[in-house]
């Protein structure tokens, strides 16, 4: 098999090792969804491509009407199998490691090249989704009567916000202040299960990223902007996202359409966070107490020695 290398998305400044480019396109190949395993939806579609890393199978399904091909051709590239039951795929090739099977549907062009090592690319989103928790917030979001309401650092540039999914999920608007148009937005969302209830068309003037570092689910309905979960499940039905999608697998019929994809940028204070070997545990320290008896019966031997002496 053939392998492409696989892009690098972050490249530590040459003018420090506190900032970093974040480049998520350039690791998914320009792709609108990336999965690490598998992908499965009915009765919808992703206007861009789909890179999974394990089966598609999708039904009365279109992909790629928008011409959004990834890594310079690909409609979708899958690990494992492609089985499209019903609809179209367009506007490029479709790699799969598995078969392909097609049911009332025309066969698109089939490459025998993967373009992508997707143990690497998902290891790379996740040190990513780690190191971004770690950046200092710049911003708060604070609950203004039923709105999320965004404050800024009123600097521009990059703004940073820490916030739980319950916290988000209670808003159903967004307010804004302390921002400038076309500025990037970060936010870092703690929790097991994402979401949003709706009014987000504020945010539709910024370059933003939800990095859902820790959820296992993530429901997709009405959210305007790209989603980091890497290990998540993308689940909900009847509506859509404006952005681009990584997750750990996909189980929705949500319509992705392929606008508002996440921009390069530079994010100061961010590092990859790598997997580490487990630390060894500390000795065990004696209780403050035990420890002053000690040192001062090993003081009083120390001058009981020298009286002898």
């Amino acid at each position: 098999m053939i392998k492409l290398a696989v892009g690098l998305g972050m490249v530590l400044s040459s003018m420090g090792a506190q900032a970093g480019v974040i480049d998520l396109g350039a690791i998914m190949g320009g792709a609108n969804v990336y999965t690490a395993r598998d992908f499965s939806a009915m009765g919808s579609d992703v206007e861009g491509a789909i890179a999974s890393g394990g089966n598609v199978t999708i039904q009365d399904y279109a992909v790629n009407f928008k011409d959004r091909a990834a890594y310079a051709g690909y409609s979708i590239v899958a690990g494992g199998d492609i089985t499209l039951t019903g609809g179209s795929i367009h506007n490029g090739s479709v790699y799969a490691g598995g078969k392909v099977a097609l049911e009332r549907a025309e066969a698109p062009p089939r490459s025998t090249v993967n373009p992508v090592d997707f143990a690497a690319a998902t290891q790379q989103f996740k040190d990513i989704a780690a190191g971004l928790r770690l950046v200092e917030s710049t911003g708060t979001v604070e609950r203004e009567y039923s709105a999320n309401k965004i404050i800024g650092s009123g600097e521009g540039g990059v703004d940073i916000f820490d916030v739980s999914a319950a916290f988000l999920l209670g808003g159903n608007n967004w307010v804004l202040e302390g921002l400038t148009k076309g500025q990037t937005l970060i936010f870092n969302i703690s929790g097991k299960h994402g979401g949003f209830d709706g009014g987000m068309h504020p945010l539709a003037d910024y370059n933003v990223l939800f990095n859902f570092f820790e959820a296992e689910t993530v429901n997709m309905k009405g959210i305007l902007g790209s989603v980091l979960a890497p290990g998540a499940t993308a689940v909900g039905i009847h509506d859509v996202i404006n952005g681009q999608v990584i997750v750990d697998t996909w189980d929705s019929s949500i319509q992705v359409n392929a606008a508002n994809y996440f921009k390069p940028v530079d994010v100061p204070g961010f590092e990859l966070v790598k997997d580490n070997p487990p630390v060894e545990p500390p000795a065990e320290v004696s209780e403050p107490g035990t420890l002053a008896l000690m040192m001062a019966g090993l003081v009083g031997a120390i001058a009981m020695r020298r009286r002898r002496a």
